[in-house]
């Protein structure tokens, strides 16, 4: 089967859409951040609730679209490009870490935000004095930190593509070892 290949002016499009991408995705994961640390100097309940609204504005927008736009423009590029999908480690590895923050977003961080939300409209900026909320908070920023040192990480092997090939066993040589060592052969 032939490979499709795309040409320059496509390739071109479709790596500036994958950066655009990345860099609302950092972008507002660094706000998320931000906010959610501003978050607990919240002097009073409509402050409390102007950042907590902010925040899911950011998560709405600059963080599940741009992700899932980031997945699927590097889906294309490597599949479109010499770079393969599953050839090389950096790849694999930028694939792994998107899927994985995609996932801690859909898995955790919604129902963590849904929680501080809940707890924000039924005890207002006192909601900020309980210990799941602050636990809660804290989650929400550690993740955040830890995904936007992915988003860092993914940035710099990029560029430097460390690493190197995935190799693999051909099926005509893993057949052939088999039958070296008898796997395959009835030896009496």
């Amino acid at each position: 089967m032939a490979k499709k290949k795309i040409n320059l002016t496509k390739k071109n499009i479709l790596v500036s859409v994958h950066v655009l991408a990345v860099c609302a995705w950092f972008g507002g994961t660094l706000s998320l951040i931000i906010l959610g640390l501003y978050l607990k100097n919240a002097q009073n309940s409509e402050q409390l609730f102007y950042t907590l609204s902010s925040m899911h504005i950011i998560d709405e927008n600059l963080l599940k679209y741009p992700a899932l736009a980031t997945l699927v423009t590097g889906i294309l590029l490597s599949i479109w490009t010499q770079w393969g999908l599953v050839k090389y480690y950096w790849v694999v590895i930028k694939l792994v870490l998107t899927v994985l923050i995609i996932l801690i977003g859909i898995f955790l961080i919604n129902d963590w935000f849904a929680y501080l939300v809940k707890t924000a409209e039924r005890l207002g900026v006192n909601a900020l004095n309980e210990n799941k909320f602050e636990s809660t908070w804290l989650s929400i920023i550690i993740t955040g930190i830890f995904n936007l040192s992915c988003l860092a990480f993914m940035t710099f092997i990029t560029y430097f593509k460390p690493f190197g090939k995935i190799k693999r066993i051909k099926k005509w040589q893993h057949h052939k070892n088999h039958l070296n060592y008898g796997v395959l052969t009835d030896k009496k």
